[in-house]
């Protein structure tokens, strides 16, 4: 693990903390590498951040390299509102500390494979395929899905993966699993044809790109900034001869605040709920990356 350089910040990095509320000049960036791929990622991490980064690396490694390869930076951040996390852009914000929750890993990384291109229908969450599916059913696995077909999609990735890498599978510990196998076996064709991306093992054969390198000063009045020593502009291009994706993220999420959601996560599933209206849960509607996924 290294740094990505003094005074240097990833665009995307920069642009998740200042609609925080927070300064990048509090923030600290880390090249992480693991051994199943042969260029590391970008993470940053804000000084106020109550999860040690640790945590993060620990928790983003369990995630099937398959999977962390459709991830473009991972970002803590500090809030004094409680936990929560989004996808933005295919970079992940974790607030506050995760307490070891790898499904919101999981569930945040659903929305990359869906939203950036990773199965064949592109986005999963408003294919005529998944609706096909999703109308089989007489439920989705639990409140937070009833959003949108993007958080009911991102839902239904944990399943499936507590279904392909649990003894038992998903089966084994929901005895209504049926009144939502249509979708969950959805993303489980999906992932399999695209190559077995919710499975361990392999190594990363394509990568999203890393945001541009930009000074962590904010272009305020010279007198008002921090001093801080700049090295020269890191160079953050992928190596030659690995895939590189080239999706941008097929539909659109602003950064305009909107009221919090619940996100339950895989263990607080919920036996007999109802499948929403369409007017409660509407394939063209998205909540808001500032409309986090709490899960605390």
């Amino acid at each position: 693990m290294g740094h990505l350089g003094p005074g240097w910040i990833p665009q995307d990095c920069k642009t998740m903390t200042q609609n925080a509320g927070l300064n990048p000049l509090d923030v600290e960036t880390y090249n992480v590498h693991y051994d199943d791929c042969s260029t590391a990622w970008v993470f940053c991490r804000h000084k106020a951040s109550p999860d040690p980064l640790i945590n993060m690396i620990d928790l983003f490694g369990r995630l099937p390299v398959k999977t962390r390869q459709y991830v473009r930076h991972m970002i803590a951040l500090p809030d004094p509102n409680g936990g929560h996390a989004y996808n933005w852009n295919g970079n992940i914000a974790m607030f506050n500390r995760i307490d070891g929750d790898l499904t919101v890993f999981i569930h945040e990384s659903g929305h990359s494979l869906d939203l950036l291109g990773a199965y064949a229908d592109k986005p999963l969450s408003a294919s005529t395929n998944w609706l096909n599916n999703y109308n089989q059913d007489t439920n989705v696995p639990d409140p937070y899905a009833q959003t949108n077909q993007v958080e009911n999609v991102a839902q239904n990735t944990v399943v499936d993966s507590f279904n392909l890498n649990v003894p038992g599978n998903f089966g084994g510990v929901e005895p209504g699993w049926q009144k939502i196998f249509h979708q969950y076996a959805t993303v489980q064709t999906e992932q399999r044809n695209a190559g077995n991306l919710l499975v361990p093992g392999g190594t990363c054969t394509s990568r999203l790109t890393n945001s541009v390198p930009v000074p962590q000063n904010t272009g305020a009045k010279r007198w008002l900034q921090r001093r801080v020593a700049v090295s020269p502009k890191p160079n953050v291009a992928l190596p030659v001869g690995l895939k590189i994706h080239g999706w941008k993220m097929l539909r659109s999420r602003s950064l305009a605040a909107l009221d919090p959601v619940c996100n339950q996560g895989l263990n607080d599933l919920e036996h007999g709920l109802p499948r929403p209206t369409s007017a409660k849960l509407a394939s063209t509607s998205l909540h808001d990356p500032r409309d986090p996924d709490r899960f605390s």
